[in-house]
């Protein structure tokens, strides 16, 4: 009969083993070890929703500028005339600007702005956009009015722009740029609007 070494047989490495008889059971579980483990898995159960929360979540906060609803509208103007007796002109406009955010977006700012008003490729008019905040579901409307200084206009250019204004089919492109708060490191580089308006209504800047 074969000698049986002690330690392989309460090892489970004996001739009992591998012919198939009675295991030793496994011990039981430390009640501390158990406890580590079920913290574990609530950590990782956690992040996981969170990062899933993000995810879903994101589209929403870092659209919210981008589908946010711009619209501009001109509530008056001046200095175009000079336009029928020479070839510079200092115009003025006055621009109303209105934002409407979804109830469904939050809340965002920008630090400032930039508007100019062109025709046909020549800017007339420049000014600042001050730094404004829009609310979940409210509309934000402030005024803008740029104001260019003797600018000078090529005849051609005077000719076609004293027309179409005594026409009323003269049309404009306002361009306006904001500027993100500087705190806010989600988005990167400015937001464009563009506006085609029509220089209709009354020749004047209240």
């Amino acid at each position: 009969m074969a000698d049986i070494d002690e330690d392989d047989f309460f090892r489970g490495g004996g001739a009992l083993a591998n012919e198939g008889g009675p295991r030793p059971r496994g011990r039981r579980r430390d009640p501390w070890e158990k406890a580590m483990l079920i913290g574990q898995m609530t950590v990782v159960s956690a992040v996981m929703f969170t990062v899933l929360a993000f995810i879903i979540a994101f589209p929403y906060v870092y659209g919210a500028r981008e589908a946010s609803e711009f619209s501009m509208e001109l509530t008056g103007f001046e200095g175009l005339n000079a336009t029928m007796v020479g070839s510079a002109v200092s115009p003025m406009f006055s621009l109303e600007a209105c934002i409407n955010n979804s109830p469904m977006l939050q809340s965002w700012c920008y630090d400032s702005g930039e508007v100019v008003v062109s025709y046909s490729g020549v800017a007339l008019a420049w000014g600042h956009v001050p730094r404004f905040c829009v609310q979940k579901g409210a509309p934000t409307e402030f005024t803008v009015r740029p104001w260019g200084r003797v600018v000078g206009l090529s005849s051609d250019l005077c000719r076609r722009l004293a027309l179409y204004m005594h026409t009323g089919t003269t049309q404009i492109l306002v361009e306006m740029k904001l500027f993100y708060d500087n705190k806010d490191l989600m988005y990167r580089g400015p937001l464009v609007r563009k506006f085609q308006l029509m220089l209709r209504g009354a020749n004047t800047v209240n």
